[in-house]
């Protein structure tokens, strides 16, 4: 599989951008996120009238109406004096790429990644490694490659600074409703300001999962891209999720668990044994929480930007593998029940205080290799986003960055059915899709 043609098309806000917007204050919520892009593929079929899959001219069109909407896309991030950064609302425009791809959709198999996943990003990530940093590049990338059967693959990416993966999602949303002529079910709200601290610091509070990363926006941005060794997609059923959530409820010590916890202390736990570590070591699992509803007041609907926060859960590894299912979920659930409103409070005070970026800790040298992050897209609605070409056959993250990271999405398989993507050492992985218990097969 190979591109064999492509161009790209600078898309502008179809209204400018009024000068009383023309920048945007970023929170400390947005600093706590890696700053580059992350990809996410929505995989097409042809259609059977013969008719072209997502025309390039709509997407442009109903791009430049998305941009003036959401016109933080459209902009530029740049740093202030004080090494924080700011969205310049300038209205430089967004890229859209169309590529020729000799391949067809089946090449693809059960869209296991694979290569195929890399050489479909390529061209997009090619223009992405001249500079010397993100802020060098477009906020929102987007790229249309056909394929030789009719079919094509729709790349969305977003620099993770300006939005969290529910307003990616809400792009997306906004993005397909705009291509088939509706009006937007969720406007964004832009006001970033709503997540400035309402508490003093308090000087002996630290997060678990921040770290302060001096210079993170000098990162390359094809060293913040670097694929996981290995990566597979698990799908579950919903059988064997409720078989799972059965499993981690049925010590009635501790109580009755949710699917999330569930599945997410069964991942854990068999990642855990199948990395093979000393039973003294430390492991972690850190997901992201969201604060909107969480917040007093909540924050409005669509609400765009990040108002995740990054938590943690940490056992030993003994453990976690001589302990039921039920002990993982528990320390799951005490950490989502631990995330309240006030907390989320206590860490934009303690990240505001802070002088440069921070980043999750789960790439420290320290716990390479040890932890697990997860990102649960399960509730998103990109599976059913219809541009006017049918909803995606399957959608897939475009790469998983590191060991231990994880994505969960809704199936191509059906109602209720969950994609988990892993990435794992090539050792670990071939221990993990072996074993019966973390298959359910016993």
């Amino acid at each position: 599989m190979r591109c064999v043609s492509r161009k790209s098309i600078t898309v502008y806000p179809a209204t400018p951008t009024p000068e009383e917007k023309s920048i945007l204050f970023l929170s400390a919520v947005d600093h706590t996120v890696r700053p580059r892009h992350i990809p996410i593929v929505l995989f097409f079929a042809a259609l059977e009238n013969g008719e072209e899959v997502l025309p390039l001219q709509v997407l442009q069109d109903s791009m430049s109406k998305l941009l003036a909407e959401f016109y933080p896309l459209a902009g530029r991030l740049r740093r202030k004096q004080n090494g924080n950064l700011e969205l310049l609302c300038n209205g430089e425009g967004a890229e859209l790429v169309e590529a020729v791809i000799e391949g067809q959709l089946s090449d693809f198999g059960y869209f296991q990644p694979n290569k195929l996943y890399t050489d479909l990003l390529d061209p997009l990530t090619s223009q992405m490694t001249m500079g010397k940093s993100v802020l060098d590049f477009p906020v929102f990338y987007a790229q249309v490659s056909r394929f030789s059967c009719g079919g094509a693959a729709l790349v969305v990416s977003i620099i993770h600074t300006v939005t969290d993966g529910l307003s990616v999602n809400q792009v997306v949303t906004s993005w397909s409703e705009l291509a088939r002529g509706v009006s937007l079910s969720n406007p964004p709200f832009h006001d970033r300001t709503l997540l400035q601290s309402k508490v003093s610091a308090d000087p002996h509070f630290q997060p678990t999962s921040l770290r302060v990363v001096p210079s993170v926006t000098d990162i390359l941005p094809q060293q913040m891209q670097t694929l996981g060794p290995a990566e597979k997609m698990f799908t579950f059923s919903p059988a064997q999720l409720k078989k799972v959530k059965a499993k981690a409820s049925s010590d009635g010590e501790r109580g009755v668990f949710s699917t999330f916890e569930s599945i997410n202390a069964h991942i854990w736990r068999c990642i855990t044994k199948a990395r093979c570590l000393d039973a003294h070591s430390k492991t972690k699992f850190l997901t992201t929480l969201d604060a909107r509803k969480r917040l007093k007041p909540n924050l409005p609907d669509g609400y765009f930007g990040n108002a995740i926060c990054f938590v943690s859960a940490s056992a030993t590894v003994s453990e976690m593998t001589s302990n039921p299912l039920s002990f993982a979920a528990s320390r799951i659930q005490e950490t989502i029940t631990g995330f309240t409103g006030e907390y989320m409070q206590s860490v934009i005070a303690w990240a505001e205080q802070q002088k440069s970026p921070m980043v999750m800790n789960v790439n420290a040298e320290d716990s390479a290799g040890h932890d697990i992050s997860v990102a649960s897209w399960v509730r998103l609605s990109f599976h059913v986003a219809d541009f006017g070409s049918g909803k995606p056959l399957i959608v897939s993250p475009g790469n998983n960055p590191y060991d231990g990271s994880i994505i969960m999405l809704p199936s191509h398989k059906g109602e209720g059915y969950m994609n988990i993507f892993i990435a794992l050492s090539p050792a670990s992985m071939e221990r993990l899709e072996h074993d019966p218990e973390f298959l359910l097969e016993i």
